[in-house]
């Protein structure tokens, strides 16, 4: 009976275990998250859907989530971005092994997606901005 525990509890530790990186199905995409997924499709739909600079703010119709609704939620995104990368660096200090290069692609899918969002959106806001 007291094997049987210890067999059962062995094999709860080894399924709360992550998937060592790179050879899991799916490996990267594994290892980040659901949420980080979803983060990241964010991004991309943000890229893919904005305005070009100059564009009027549009107040009816679908047009008004490319003019209004997507150029607030960029800088929103790009703060969870830059926090999530803070976090997964406070996290990458107190880790080795796998978890911390786990933690490491994590920080640079997020700097990386950062970056992509800023200079995609840099010329809209400079617009935005410079008319006034």
């Amino acid at each position: 009976m007291k094997k049987k525990k210890q067999a059962l509890k062995k094999r709860r530790v080894e399924t709360r275990r992550l998937a060592p990186v790179g050879k899991a199905a799916g490996g990267f995409w594994r290892t980040v998250g659901v949420m980080r997924i979803a983060l990241g499709l964010m991004t991309f739909a943000l890229i893919a859907f904005s305005p070009s600079p100059g564009t009027p703010a549009v107040f009816v119709g679908w047009e008004l989530w490319r003019t209004v609704i997507f150029p607030v939620l960029a800088p929103i995104l790009l703060q969870v971005l830059l926090l999530d990368a803070l976090m997964a660096r406070v996290f990458m200090a107190g880790h080795t092994g796998d978890a911390r290069l786990r933690y490491r692609r994590i920080l640079t899918m997020n700097l990386l997606l950062s970056a992509a969002l800023t200079l995609w959106w840099l010329p809209y806001f400079l617009a935005l901005f410079s008319n006034r």
